[in-house]
């Protein structure tokens, strides 16, 4: 009942690679139960039988998910408040809802999910429908995304800063638990993480990564101490794209950072 992110990543992802053009909403309603669910899917079935739907409840957000395959923004919209009427109707709403269009709405639809499960947290109002904007505060669309992995606080504190001066979204996790649930909920570009984790280690996070992603897009580097040979090459086979020791320079990791995802 939480796997809205990952569902829903996997459904834009189909959609972005066969370039089919794919409706997504977003809403923030009461705690839905499995049943309940159920009860929206089979209703709007019937009502809409033309429009493959997919629904997803992130119950530890109360989030609401609607992805509409081969519907455009303006369909998008009318879809969005059929729900709205229905949520009504069954006292479910409880908040605002956001919609958008891959691709009409953003270039990525990877950054199109995770910046739209961010920004309906901010929404106010209730049972108001707002249109997903990509421009970011400062003007930059789309950036990429970066989950920092790492237990060194001043190593975090000083790669945020200096990411986020190059137009980079930082997101950071102390440990390999935590870096795990970030991933979940963020779907990031690149990870960037070191061997030497608390909870679960290094291996282990690359592991559920890959496991978790099946098309394997996101882009994981290693900043370590480890500088064994076997190190390295287990973590090449278990998927890094990079492999940086420390002492390491900013510099360097942003260039490797850019060639990566470019």
């Amino acid at each position: 009942m939480s796997n809205l992110v990952p569902a829903f990543y996997q459904l834009l992802g189909e959609m972005e690679a066969s370039q089919t053009s794919c409706g997504v909403i977003l809403v923030t309603c009461k705690n839905l139960s499995k049943e309940g669910l159920e009860a929206i899917k089979v209703a709007f079935e019937t009502d809409t039988p033309d429009v493959t739907a997919h629904y997803e409840y992130d119950k530890t957000k109360n989030i609401l998910g609607v992805g509409l395959e081969g519907q455009k923004l303006s369909d998008t919209h009318f879809h969005a408040l059929r729900v709205k009427d229905y949520l009504l109707e069954k006292h479910l709403l409880s908040g605002s809802m956001l919609i958008a269009s891959f691709p009409e709405s953003s270039r990525s639809s990877r950054q199109m999910l995770m910046r739209m499960m961010q920004d309906i947290k901010k929404l106010e109002g209730f049972g108001e429908i707002h249109i997903y904007d990509p421009v970011t505060a400062d003007g930059q669309e789309d950036q990429t995304s970066i989950l920092l992995v790492n237990p060194d606080q001043t190593v975090n504190e000083f790669l945020t800063i200096y990411l986020q001066r190059k137009g980079y979204q930082v997101t950071v996790a102390n440990d390999g638990m935590e870096g795990m649930q970030k991933f979940q909920e963020m779907m990031p570009d690149l990870v960037i993480t070191d061997l030497n984790l608390p909870v679960i280690n290094g291996y282990q996070l690359m592991e559920r990564i890959k496991r978790t992603e099946n098309d394997c897009t996101s882009k994981i580097v290693i900043l370590t101490d480890k500088r064994l040979e076997e190190d390295v090459q287990k973590s090449f086979a278990l998927g890094a794209s990079d492999y940086i020791t420390k002492p390491f320079s900013p510099v360097e990791l942003e260039a490797r950072v850019k060639r990566l995802i470019s």
